[in-house]
């Protein structure tokens, strides 16, 4: 008997665990840079590091979709404190799109975006710092 249960309590613990269906981003992020502005739908003056003079900092996203129409959202944060939330449209299977947020001189520290799918998931997150002139 005790072997029996032995055995079952085995078998039982070796089955694999069923977990809940990831969702599946119809976007994909292919490039996401920090820069300090856009021209002709491109990134200018890229960088992951700002100094606290910079105003605006922009976040340029290159996208690929499944799908013809699919919606995103940039979330910035400051020290893991959210100081924002852009919604943004992707309007074709290729795409490019972009957010920007202003810059307090005060607001030194790290800052990062994330990219959230309509349902919510975080389909890429990056950071960049801005740094006081004597850092």
């Amino acid at each position: 008997m005790f072997f029996k249960i032995v055995s079952i309590l085995i078998c039982v613990l070796c089955l694999p665990l069923s977990l809940p269906a990831q969702e599946v981003s119809p976007v994909t992020v292919n490039e996401m840079v920090f820069c300090r502005g856009i021209e002709r739908r491109n990134p200018v003056d890229t960088a992951t590091h700002f100094p606290d003079s910079v105003e605006r900092v922009f976040c340029y996203t290159k996208l690929s979709s499944t799908e013809d129409h699919a919606d995103i959202s940039h979330v910035w944060y400051y020290n893991d404190t959210q100081m924002a939330i852009v919604d943004l449209g992707v309007n074709a299977r290729s795409w490019r799109t972009w957010s920007s947020k202003s810059i307090v001189k005060e607001w030194t520290g790290t800052w990062r975006v994330d990219v959230i799918s309509s349902t919510g998931n975080i389909i890429c997150s990056d950071e960049f710092v801005v740094s006081s002139n004597s850092e």
